[in-house]
């Protein structure tokens, strides 16, 4: 009994693992073939909904300690948080293709990521 538990929970972080690492590979895939990185990682910012988080007022007019409340409290991403995650943060990503973006040379476009 003991064993098939150590099996199922091996096997559940190694099958989350495979996922995060399939996902940053089709990333991957998808900036190479479409030659935009940057486009891939504007439509992931929108789907993602951290678009919404942007501010859009000057965080520099806002009240002393009201400025820092946009901030999470643990940090970007707990670690074990991201053991049981199916898919790479979005912070991950667009690193990644931060770095294909600049593989290619390609010039990032006003306005975009």
């Amino acid at each position: 009994m003991g064993v098939s538990a150590a099996v199922y929970a091996i096997s559940f972080l190694l099958i989350r693992a495979l996922s995060r690492y399939r996902e940053l590979a089709a990333d991957r895939a998808a900036a190479l073939l479409t030659g935009r990185p940057s486009a891939l990682a504007s439509a992931l910012t929108k789907v993602s909904g951290n678009i919404a988080r942007i501010p859009t007022k000057d965080l520099r007019t806002a009240q002393a300690f009201n400025a820092f409340y946009f901030t999470p409290a643990l940090g970007r991403e707990p670690g074990v948080a991201r053991l049981f995650s199916t898919h790479p943060s979005l912070e991950q990503r667009l690193d990644q293709l931060g770095r294909i973006s600049a593989e290619l040379g390609e010039t990032a476009a006003p306005g975009g990521v």
